[in-house]
């Protein structure tokens, strides 16, 4: 019998802890310093929210965007779930708010590159729903570099749309050599550069290819981690994925990978909470 009891103490007490965990964020703050920075700026990064809403209408989220106060809001893609075509809605209604706070720059991730096949059933929903975030004054980027503003340094922001083969469950595609080279414009050296990278298993090539930093998410933390050890399984299937979590450093170069905002198949957090990131810009 007290064997029973704890074992309905112990289930309880997780259903509990994975309600907190599953509908509670926290803001992760991150300085980068480069000379290539002569203003202060700040940024947001929201990955991985997949049609997930905080409070009503994601207020919770909003307010506190808001109170960061960014100067550019970074999407770096999965703001949805590609085959529910009720998170659109709930995608739209925050991008329409969050354009409402500061520039919006909004990247696909696997679940937006799905729904460019005309053969899929949501994909004329999607091309509306696309067609509406870009009449919010958002700008969704493909493969391609921009100059833009950050605060009031103009820095250059690219974005790397995968095809989908490099999401293939259980395994790490190999990219060929020269991949972003062959796809981006060339770098102009003198500007501080944003890469956009849904996908963060190349963080590699993406720091030898030139970005000062890049963003990115997909791997949701590794949905369970161990304290002291790290994630178990991304949802992309592959075990203890290096690039979980956190901040990647090589030289002076950036890989930061979001540990996302919402969940999509598997819906587990352990160890895990959702973050957003706020990431502060300075110069050296």
């Amino acid at each position: 019998m007290e064997i029973l009891f704890f074992v309905l103490v112990l289930c309880f007490t997780y259903v509990l802890w994975q309600k907190w965990e599953l509908t509670k964020f926290q803001v992760t703050e991150y300085k980068i310093v480069s000379s290539k920075i002569k203003k202060q700026a700040c940024g947001v990064v929201i990955a991985d929210l997949h049609g997930f809403s905080y409070g009503r209408e994601n207020e919770k989220l909003l307010e506190t965007v808001k109170k960061i106060n960014p100067n550019i809001i970074f999407i770096p893609g999965d703001i949805l779930v590609s085959k529910y075509s009720d998170t659109y809605e709930v995608a739209l209604k925050t991008l329409q708010e969050l354009a409402k706070i500061a520039p919006v720059y909004y990247s696909y991730g696997n679940h937006e590159s799905r729904l460019r096949d005309p053969e899929r059933i949501n994909h004329s929903l999607f091309q509306e729903y696309i067609s509406k975030v870009k009449e919010a004054g958002i700008l969704v980027m493909e493969t391609e570099s921009r100059e833009i503003f950050l605060g009031e340094n103009k820095v250059q922001l690219s974005a790397l749309e995968l095809e989908l083969e490099y999401y293939e469950k259980g395994r790490i595609v190999p990219l060929e050599q020269d991949y972003l080279a062959k796809r981006l414009p060339t770098q102009k050296e003198e500007m501080f550069q944003i890469l956009l990278a849904h996908n963060p298993a190349y963080a590699k090539e993406y720091i030898h290819w030139g970005a000062d930093v890049t963003f990115c998410g997909h791997n949701h933390g590794g949905l369970v981690r161990i304290p002291g050890i790290g994630s178990v399984i991304s949802p992309q299937l592959t075990w203890f994925p290096k690039y979980d979590s956190g901040r990647f450093q090589e030289g002076d170069k950036n890989v930061i990978v979001s540990r996302g905002m919402g969940t999509h198949t598997f819906h587990i957090r352990i160890f895990n909470r959702a973050e957003l990131l706020s990431v502060t810009f300075l110069p050296e």
